[in-house]
């Protein structure tokens, strides 16, 4: 229960970025009309391809007064951007079409906002695997069975959130742990959730379509941890690494081709002995650390863990790198990405 009036009369809008989303939107609803504090409105930023999203809210009958806006292609921080601009109430709740919250969400962090005086609360979010052994081991391989922390299902105060200066509007990822290392990093006083009230249920069934997906965030977000200097470290290494390689020989070997620390000798050592390190890391130690429990892992699925993770971060590499060419490009080219909030079409400042 909640610990005074004073939240029950929290107002919020519940913000919505939908792509292609009408196969998940109907159960999102519901379980937002189901809430136990219910919001005053829900924005829905539609972006879809097709009408079917907006054919559908035309039919659909809502507890709760819906504020819908369609627009051309936008990527999920421009389309947050917009809703936060349409959106008429004091706080701003964020949710993804493919993660469903339970019923209590709104109440519960609602009372965290309350009692911790935070300006943002951040949502923990379970995933949903249990109806594939693919997801189950994809899952391993990533997040783990554990709950993590999310954009989606957080809330924010409205007037702190265009003080930050939201989200990057121009890439497709990233975008939400750009904004929440900012917003960190401006001061504004931040608040976790302690248990996890939200469900994400958008897990590719494939391994093809997960590399697919793993390849576009490395790529979106290699800009934004360059922009946040957190590849400096791994470029020191590479440096370093480089350096190393090149004097090798005439350190270890003294030039001499028959020495067993020549490099082409101790390469195919130190490969076996690197890559047998990675495939126990992927395959056990990591998961174990995102609490996996050591009875799914063994005594081979482990080995399978591993390989998925091994696909993942060779798709990884390619974008990371990709990604950092983009980046300096643009900025060679001053081309900076888009941190406004957009304003309402009736003009008011939102």
């Amino acid at each position: 229960m909640l610990s005074s009036i004073k939240a029950l009369n929290f107002n919020i809008s519940v913000v919505i970025p939908a792509l292609n989303a009408e196969d998940y939107l109907p159960v999102l609803l519901e379980k937002i009309e189901s809430q136990t504090l219910m919001p005053k409105e829900i924005v829905i930023v539609d972006s879809s391809l097709s009408k079917k999203t907006a054919d559908f809210l035309e039919k659909y009958k809502s507890v709760i007064p819906i504020n819908y806006q369609r627009v051309d292609f936008a990527y999920p921080g421009h389309a947050r951007n917009i809703g936060v601009g349409l959106a008429k109430e004091e706080w701003i709740a964020f949710i993804d079409c493919r993660t469903i919250p339970d019923c209590n969400w709104l109440e519960l962090i609602a009372s965290t906002a309350e009692k911790s005086g935070a300006k943002f609360v951040g949502a923990l979010c379970k995933f949903d695997y249990e109806d594939s052994h693919f997801k189950k081991v994809l899952c391993a391989a990533t997040y783990g069975f554990g709950a993590t922390r999310q954009l989606p299902g957080s809330i924010v105060l409205k007037r702190t959130f265009e003080e930050s200066g939201g989200f990057i509007s121009d890439i497709r990822a990233g975008e939400d742990l750009e904004w929440m290392h900012r917003f960190k990093l401006l001061g504004f006083k931040i608040s976790w959730m302690t248990a996890p009230s939200i469900t994400y249920y958008g897990f590719v069934e494939s391994l093809s379509d997960a590399v697919k997906k793993w390849f576009v965030y490395a790529f979106a977000n290699s800009s934004i941890e360059i922009k946040n200097n957190q590849k400096v470290i791994y470029g020191l290494f590479l440096l370093f690494s480089i350096f190393f390689i090149y004097r090798w020989n005439a350190i270890f070997a003294a030039w001499d081709e028959n020495s067993i620390f020549y490099l082409p000798n101790v390469t195919k050592i130190f490969v076996l002995v690197v890559f047998t390190a990675y495939v126990i890391y992927r395959g056990i130690v990591r998961p174990l650390n995102a609490k996996v429990k050591l009875s799914f892992l063994l005594p081979w699925r482990w080995l399978m863990v591993s390989f998925v993770g091994l696909c993942l971060d060779l798709a990884k590499t390619p974008g990371i790198s990709w990604g950092a060419i983009v980046f300096l490009y643009r900025r060679i080219c001053g081309i900076n990405g888009d941190f406004r909030v957009q304003k309402r079409p009736d003009g008011k400042k939102s």
